[in-house]
């Protein structure tokens, strides 16, 4: 995050700069922050409440994957599509449904080739 024209408080675009800069750390899923880190956020308010929103939706996220539901199974992959989306990044996100269907064509055609080599051997050995 850089300089805002439109924050007068040059120590609080400090501060949102500092917390820019540990961003990744503080969202990561493992919860183990660096010396600095840990720092800044036993210090500010905003970074600790970004942090308890985070394990918040990581709870809710981790209760939906109990559901069923069609609507809840593809979720996740419309909610990276949309940060995708968001972070202006091309998507190239495939739904696990579709993913898990060419891998099983995939292993299909492999069989396929297989047989049909191992056929051919047989009968050149015969």
């Amino acid at each position: 995050m850089s300089f805002d024209p439109t924050i007068e408080d040059p120590g609080q675009s400090a501060l949102l700069d500092q917390c820019a800069r540990f961003t990744d750390e503080l969202t990561a899923d493992d919860g183990v922050l660096s010396g600095d880190a840990a720092a800044h956020v036993a210090q500010c308010l905003r970074c600790q409440a970004e942090i308890a929103n985070h394990k918040r939706m990581r709870r809710v996220m981790r209760s939906l994957a109990d559901h069923d539901d069609v609507e809840v199974s593809d979720l996740e992959h419309r909610i990276l599509v949309a940060l995708d989306a968001a972070d202006g990044t091309p998507s190239a996100r495939v739904q696990a449904v579709t993913a898990a269907t060419i891998g099983g064509v995939a292993a299909a055609a492999g069989v396929i080739a297989l047989a049909i080599r191992h056929r051919r051997v047989v009968r050149f050995a015969g």
